[in-house]
This record gives C-alpha cells, sequence and structure tokens, in this order.
C-alpha cells in the first residue's frame, strides 16, 4: 500500500510524529512529505493519506498547513482513504485541543473521503505519547 503522510510542523512534534507513524508502516510504502511541498500526485498516487497539523492560538490549524487545508477538494480527495494525527496542549487549552486535527478531519470528509481510523491527537511531549502513536500506526496497517 502507498501512504503518504503530509504534514505541518512549527516546533517540530508534527514531524516527529510523522516520522514515527513512518517508522511503524514497516510493510508498506510510505512517504513522508511537509506539506509546503506537497501536490496533488502525492494524494493521486496514495492509497491512504495521512494528514498531521498542530493546533496554534485558540483552535487554529498549523501556519503551513492552512492554505493547503483551504485548497483540499473534492476532486482529490472523493473516495480516498484518510487519517488525521495532530499535537496539541490540553492543560492550557483543554476547550480547543487539537481541534486543528477536527477541522481538517471534517474538511477531508466533507470532500468525500473515507476516515480510515479515528484520529490521533498528541498532548504535549511526543516521547509521552509513543504507545498512543504506535496504536494509531498500527491501525492503518491492513
Amino acid at each position: 500500500m502507498n501512504i503518504s503522510i503530509i504534514y505541518g510542523s512549527t516546533t517540530g512534534n508534527t514531524a516527529e510524529v510523522a516520522e514515527l507513524i513512518k517508522a511503524e508502516l514497516t510493510n508498506h510504502n510510505s512517504r513522508v512529505i511537509e506539506v509546503s511541498t506537497a501536490n496533488d500526485s502525492d494524494i493521486e498516487t496514495a492509497d491512504l493519506v495521512l494528514f498531521g497539523s498542530s493546533t496554534w492560538n485558540y483552535g487554529d490549524i498549523q501556519d503551513d498547513f492552512l492554505p493547503y487545508y483551504e485548497s483540499m477538494s473534492t476532486k482529490l480527495l472523493n473516495g480516498k482513504a484518510f487519517a488525521v494525527f495532530g499535537c496539541g496542549d490540553k492543560a492550557s487549552f483543554g476547550d480547543v485541543f487539537c481541534q486543528a486535527v477536527d477541522l481538517i478531519s471534517k474538511r477531508a470528509t466533507e470532500c468525500g473521503g473515507t476516515e480510515k481510523t479515528p484520529p490521533l491527537k498528541v498532548d504535549d511531549i511526543v516521547s509521552d505519547n509513543i504507545s498512543e502513536i504506535k496504536e494509531f500506526a498500527s491501525s492503518l496497517n491492513v
């Protein structure tokens, strides 16, 4: 299976999660793609697309990911399997914790995509969430 992991990361946490997910998907052809360099073929050639974004300020999508989010279309995502992951800070922003993940999931679904597994929401320190990251990646293995 071809998997495109498209992420936006400001501090490096979401990039780290993307690489950890890829490391778990050893039986697949997985590519990690920084969102500012992603193009249509990254989705067209994938059997599964993973979208990753941290949440900033008060529930905002990460800056680099926002233009990509706004350009997500039915043309590319209709019938495409996808999953979403992201990082946030539950202690400081509990009421909008990982809201970017929810927004991306909703947008991809509205564009006709099929969510393969519930989103992964990583709280604070990535290394404290390794078991959840591995479980998420395991749920993608088919």
